[in-house]
Order: structure tokens, then C-alpha cells, then sequence
């Protein structure tokens, strides 16, 4: 099943043909759709067509999604195209794997076309990201990783998520890491600094206007000020990032577990995910304006 154009391309991989019917009327008028109906054929698809997205049922005969997943992220030449399982298993122990196997997102069944819209939009946007430091030169690399201590001051999104991935590149398993230290800093600029409330988040998702509200709150006098601080540190075989952002704080604690209410809401997951999946220890301090994360390791340059 493709849909001629030159938009994006999506793959929809799912055993039962209905369902790859029902996610294509979502997606068909902004992308390209591709189908497949098992997990060999996903494959030889991804490699033949190189779809800039992936929708991938967990639940399949021969091969299943997290098997899948797990093959291409091993590949080189397709580890960054984002994946997202949509699925009707909500265990979180589930959502933890498939996330520690290198997926962007999960979606339950039945999905909110808005929602899923919204996460494919995401994904595609920040699926860019890792070729970034891609760029940098070995040796660049090869000294930043001898750092012992750094620190770093940003406003943006942008400066988030690009050096999200270079940090990534001194730690442990770094696409996973990226992703975590991503959520992190992420979350310091758009609840911190700018004071983009869950639910404003959750709207201005749905309605596709999260980056223009990030940038009218960045123009404006009263946010125009504020930045998020990162240091990282190694200390006692330990590698610490500690974020620090000049907003009011929120009640972190019921966002460290996943929770049923907010597992599936595109903004409701990150931080959990970031605990459960990303990193040996994290923690938030205070009033929820400051966290540390890190890692045990004994690699140094």
C-alpha cells in the first residue's frame, strides 16, 4: 500500500490488515504509507524503501515487534528511524523494554488519531537529531570524552536536544542515554523556563502549535531572561549530570512511575522513562526545579 507523494514515508506493520487500514485513513492525507503484514517482511521493506517512520505491532506470529525493533536498531543504517509500538499491551515493564530496545514511543489500540498525528510529527522532528553529532568530528569527540567537568547554559529546544546527543556520546548504551538526558533538559526549558503547563503541552500537541508557543514565549520579556544550566561531572566512578532551570518547580513525585491516567499522553511519560530506562539513579531536589542523573561506570578516556 503507498500513497504517491513526497511526503514522508510511514511504515505500518501489523498481522491483521484491518488495523494497517484503519492507521492509514489517519496518517494518508500528510504521509506516504507503507505497508507489512509480518516482521520479515518489515524488514526487507525498511531496507528497500527506507520509510522515515515506523508503526509497529508487538504482537505478531514468527517474529514480534520488540524482535523486530531490536534488529534494527542493531543496524547502522537504520538505528535512528524512529519506531513506535502500537499496541494494546499496557504493562509498564512492557513500555520499560520496548523503550530500552531503542522505540520512541508506544500507542495503545484503540488510538486517538490526534495523538497519533501528533507522536508521528514528533518523532519525525526529533529523528534528525542524532545525525548531529554524527558530524563532529572523531577527535572532537575523543577529547570531550576526557572531560572531567563541564557546564553548559541554554535557552532552546534546538540547544536541548543537540547537546542532549553530545553529552550522550561520554555515556553507557547513548542512544538510550540521549533520550533520557533529551526528556530531561526538555522538560527544564518547556515547564521550567517557559512555564508550558502538562495540559498546555497536551493541547498545543494535539493542535500542532507547540513550537510556536515556544517561540512567542521565548521572544517574550518576561521568559526571554530565564535558561536551564547542565554540569556534568565525574566523580568516584560515577558519571553525574545535574539540570537546573529558574522556573517555579512542580510535584515530581507521581511522575517517576508510570502511571495508567498519563502512560499514553504524549507528553505524560518522559520522566518515568527517563528513571526506568535511561539511567543507573535519578533524582529530583527541592521544589522539582533541579534533578540529577548519571551513571556508575568505570570507562574514562
Amino acid at each position: 500500500m503507498i500513497y504517491d507523494g513526497k511526503q514522508p514515508k510511514i511504515l505500518i506493520v501489523d498481522d491483521v490488515p484491518s488495523n494497517i487500514t484503519t492507521l492509514a485513513m489517519s496518517l494518508q492525507d500528510e504521509y506516504q504509507i507503507l505497508a507489512a503484514t509480518n516482521g520479515m517482511d518489515a524488514l526487507e521493506a525498511v531496507s528497500s524503501l527506507r520509510p522515515d517512520a515506523i508503526l509497529l505491532d508487538v504482537i505478531m506470529p514468527d517474529m514480534d515487534g520488540y524482535a523486530v525493533c531490536e534488529m534494527l536498531k542493531a543496524n547502522e543504517s537504520t538505528k535512528y528511524i524512529p519506531v513506535v509500538f502500537v499496541t494494546s499491551d499496557t504493562d509498564p515493564e512492557h513500555i520499560v523494554r520496548g523503550i530500552e530496545l531503542g522505540a520512541f514511543y508506544y500507542i495503545t489500540k484503540p488510538f486517538d488519531p490526534e495523538l497519533l498525528l501528533a507522536i508521528i510529527r514528533t518523532a519525525l522532528v526529533n529523528s534528525y537529531h542524532p545525525l548531529t553529532f554524527q558530524k563532529l568530528s572523531a577527535q572532537s569527540l575523543d577529547i570531550f570524552r576526557c572531560m572531567e567537568e563541564c557546564h553548559f547554559r541554554i535557552r532552546t529546544i534546538d540547544e536541548a536536544l543537540h547537546l542532549s546527543y553530545i553529552l550522550a556520546e561520554i555515556c553507557p548504551k547513548k542512544e538510550t542515554s540521549a533520550l533520557g538526558l533529551m526528556e530531561l533538559i526538555v522538560n527544564a526549558v518547556e515547564h521550567g523556563s517557559l512555564g508550558i503547563t502538562y495540559e498546555e503541552k497536551r493541547r498545543l500537541l494535539r493542535e500542532n502549535r507547540l513550537d510556536t508557543e515556544l517561540d512567542r514565549r521565548q521572544a517574550s520579556p518576561m521568559y526571554q531572561d530565564r535558561h536551564v544550566t547542565i554540569t556534568m561531572k565525574r566523580i568516584d566512578g560515577q558519571i553525574l549530570f545535574r539540570i537546573t532551570d529558574q522556573g517555579e518547580g512542580f510535584d515530581w513525585v507521581p511522575y517517576l512511575t508510570f502511571s495508567p491516567g498519563r502512560a499514553f499522553d504524549l507528553n505524560g511519560r518522559g520522566i518515568a522513562m527517563a528513571k526506568s530506562a535511561c539511567f543507573d539513579f535519578m533524582e529530583y531536589h527541592g521544589k522539582g526545579n533541579e534533578v540529577l542523573a548519571g551513571f556508575t561506570t568505570t570507562n574514562h578516556c
